[in-house]
């Protein structure tokens, strides 16, 4: 099973409501919350946390009130008492989110700054040349932010955090270039196929990238309101 959602943040909320989902935010959302000097930026957390609360209790039937988070040593939230697995991330306008029966990954990226440098650094000689192979500019991007996006969302899933060096992985696409396998490298020897992904686009502008462990054969996001 899996389930993917996106919200855009842009919510018509009142002051009122937002100060209403704020409450009922857990405490160390909250506290991450208020250490926000950006007004924008703390209402658009809010308001994932919202979007959060309100998609696990409609799959898990827990109410927003009986939820409790646990963190893993890397910080990667669970549900109490419920093996569902979920996963979230935000970018810009949106919010994405996905829930599913097995431990899983999402990311969401609009832009970024020096994608070509990062780019050589970071991610694998084969996946660099790729990127570069289109003198396409627009090309180059889209193919970066879904190598990027799939790259965090493996990440994500793996669950120990940053300690996984970007290029100790590769992406290699299938002919439609949505679907994925996700090899580890060992000792410079590609090693076995870890994961499987699927990337599409939202709002044009967007791309979004979810990884679990079982092939991931068509990805819907679905969209909720506040």
């Amino acid at each position: 099973m899996l389930h993917c959602y996106y919200m855009n943040l842009n919510c018509d909320c009142s002051v009122e409501q937002s100060h209403a989902f704020y409450e009922e935010l857990p405490e160390e959302r909250q506290e991450r919350i208020r250490r926000m000097k950006n007004p924008a930026l703390a209402k658009k957390k809010i308001f994932a946390g919202r979007f959060l609360q309100e998609i696990l209790q409609e799959e898990t039937g827990i109410a927003i009130s009986k939820q409790q988070f646990v963190y893993s040593a890397a910080g990667r939230p669970s549900l109490l008492h419920n093996d569902l697995d979920f996963n979230l991330s935000d970018s810009g306008d949106y919010v994405v989110l996905a829930v599913s029966d097995q431990q899983v990954g999402i990311d969401i990226e609009r832009r970024k700054k020096n994608h070509l440098s990062i780019a050589k650094r970071c991610f694998c000689p084969e996946e660099y040349e790729d990127i570069v192979a289109t003198a396409d500019s627009l090309e180059q991007e889209r193919r970066f932010r879904a190598y990027w996006t799939m790259k965090e969302a493996y990440v994500k899933c793996e669950g120990s955090g940053l300690a996984i060096p970007l290029n100790s992985f590769r992406i290699v696409w299938e002919e439609s270039r949505t679907q994925s396998v996700v090899d580890k490298i060992v000792h410079d020897v590609i090693n076995t196929s870890v994961a499987y992904g699927y990337t599409t686009s939202l709002a044009e502008e967007y791309c979004v990238s979810v990884c679990r462990q079982r092939r991931i054969d068509e990805m819907c996001l679905i969209e909720k309101l506040l």
